[in-house]
Order: C-alpha cells, then sequence, then structure tokens
C-alpha cells in the first residue's frame, strides 16, 4: 500500500496516484476557477469515489487470491462464502471504479471551458462510459479520450467485469465447476472455473488469468486520468 495525498488514504501499490493527482488538479484549476460550479460539486464527489472503489476492489481480490493459496478448492461452506463475497466485492467496485471515472470526465466535460455538454439530473441518471463515449464522439477536442472509452467498451475485460457483477448482484452466484473423479486423481482445479448462465459465458482461468483481470482495471484507469488531464489542456 501507498499514501495518496489526494485522498488522505493508502491506496494499492498499483493505483496510479501520479495520474489521479494530475488529473485532479487540473479539474481544479478548469472547474474552481474563476468560482466553484455545479460542475466541481459532481465531479469532486465521482472522482473521490473512485480511489476509495479501486482500493475496495483490489482488497477483495487479494483476499480471494489468499483463499485459493491457503485453502485451495476443498473450502468448506463458511469458507466458500468468504470465497463468494470476496468475488462479488471485486468485480461490484471494480466496475463502480470505472463508473465513477466516466461520471467524472462526464461533469468536467459539461464545463463551458471544456466541452459545454448537458449534464443535468438526467444526463446524471444515464451516465456510463458507452453513454459518455456517445456525448463525446461527435467533438474532435475529445477525440483521444473517445478513443480510449472506446477500447474501454469494446475489450473483453470490461464486458466480462459487467457481465459478472450484473450476474452477481441481480440474479445468481456464479455456478462452480466441480468435478468428480473415480480410479483416477481429478483434474486440476482452477481458481476461476465457472460455468456458463443465461448472462455470463463460461469463466475458467487460474490465478494468473484473475490476476491480469486486476492488471486489466488499473490499465484501464490509468488511461481514462490521463486523457482527462490532456483534455483540460487542449
Amino acid at each position: 500500500m501507498r499514501y495518496c495525498a489526494e485522498y488522505c488514504v493508502d491506496v494499492p501499490d498499483d493505483f496510479p496516484i501520479d495520474e489521479l493527482t494530475a488529473f485532479m488538479a487540473s479539474a481544479r484549476r478548469t472547474l474552481l476557477h474563476p468560482a466553484m460550479g455545479r460542475e466541481w460539486n459532481e465531479f469532486a464527489a465521482a472522482s473521490n469515489l473512485i480511489g476509495w472503489r479501486y482500493r475496495a476492489s483490489s482488497e477483495d481480490w487479494l483476499n480471494y487470491r489468499h483463499s485459493w493459496q491457503t485453502e485451495g478448492v476443498a473450502v468448506n461452506h463458511e469458507g466458500l462464502y468468504r470465497r463468494e463475497r470476496a468475488l462479488f466485492g471485486m468485480f461490484s467496485a471494480g466496475v463502480a471504479c470505472i463508473d465513477s471515472a466516466a461520471y467524472a470526465l462526464a461533469a468536467l466535460s459539461s464545463h463551458p471551458g471544456v466541452l459545454a455538454i448537458a449534464f443535468g439530473p438526467t444526463e446524471q441518471r444515464a451516465c456510463s462510459p458507452k453513454q459518455l463515449l456517445e456525448w463525446l464522439a461527435p467533438m474532435p477536442k475529445a477525440a483521444a479520450l473517445s478513443q480510449a472509452l472506446s477500447k474501454l467498451c469494446a475489450s473483453a475485460e470490461w464486458k466480462l467485469w459487467v457481465a459478472l457483477r450484473n450476474r452477481m448482484s441481480h440474479r445468481s452466484n456464479l455456478p462452480c465447476i466441480v468435478f468428480g473423479a473415480v480410479g483416477s486423481e481429478p483434474p486440476l482445479a482452477k481458481a476461476l472455473h465457472f460455468a456458463a448462465t443465461s448472462s455470463t459465458p463460461i469463466v475458467e482461468g487460474d490465478l494468473e488469468s484473475f490476476d491480469a483481470l486486476h492488471a486489466w482495471l488499473a490499465w484501464s484507469l490509468t488511461e481514462l486520468l490521463v486523457e482527462g488531464t490532456n483534455l483540460c489542456a487542449t
């Protein structure tokens, strides 16, 4: 963990502190001069959430990882509950981290000195990375940010993050695939091995695959913060 002066709390080592700090500084120069307006109120709340949700997602990722490393596949019902809780928390908070970044970017873009997009109550309720991309795509000044959003929204990783979050939030736990064997050793258990559901694909991977999902979150957040900073400079 590293101390983040912007939030006055510790954040995971891979959280993009430098990019977040630059993003916040550029937003303050834009939104607080000549006076604080409604854009800042929406931006400040959402930008604070970025770090909080990232840390929560990271902690649950590590908790799930630790469970597999120390207990393996054979856990009792209590252990299974803790593992499922960590999985739910990781994906819920991770999606919320990206969603809050998109909301902060929309609030920033609504300032007259940036892009002056509409961002009243209706737009605030509808805001998402995909919706923000639709708002910004026609604007040449936002070309780099639009490209970053387009890459994120089209990625297999983001689709999986959202699909698993939605499944665990609104429908069911992910159905574990369990193997039995007679007369021979069962197949090697994998940290991620869930059957397909009506709204999610089959998920199969080891801890390295699991780690890659977290690394993708860090990289994608970094790109959004960098392009948000650049937007204020153009």
